[in-house]
């Protein structure tokens, strides 16, 4: 809500929305992603190890990059090094194992 709220605010120029909407970002990034990270983790718990890794990189990139883009907004150092870190795991991390899984099941309809 923080997030949706703060984008209005700043749309409209109204004081205090871009604090808002940073709020709301850092709250989605350290809360709740990490929330639905441990969740899906739990979820995953029996399932194949490249399951769990993908979902944790995923994720990993995911909260890394965000941090790192809000960085960069704030004009704080090291924002665009996060931003690449974030990037670097999500393409040579995450993608890899989801088109293999991808590619897996595939085989396996034929």
């Amino acid at each position: 809500m923080s997030m949706t709220i703060g984008w209005l605010f700043k749309y409209l120029n109204w004081k205090a929305g871009g604090d808002m909407l940073t709020f709301g970002m850092i709250c989605f990034l350290l809360l709740f992603l990490p929330m639905l990270a441990i969740n899906r983790y739990k979820m995953n718990l029996g399932r194949a190890l490249s399951e769990n890794i993908k979902s944790i990189l995923g994720f990993s990139g995911a909260i890394v990059t965000g941090l790192g883009i809000i960085l960069r907004t704030s004009g704080m150092q090291h924002g665009s090094l996060l931003v690449v870190i974030g990037i670097l795991i999500i393409a040579f991390g995450f993608l890899p194992f989801l088109f293999f899984r991808m590619y897996r099941k595939s085989i396996e309809q034929i």
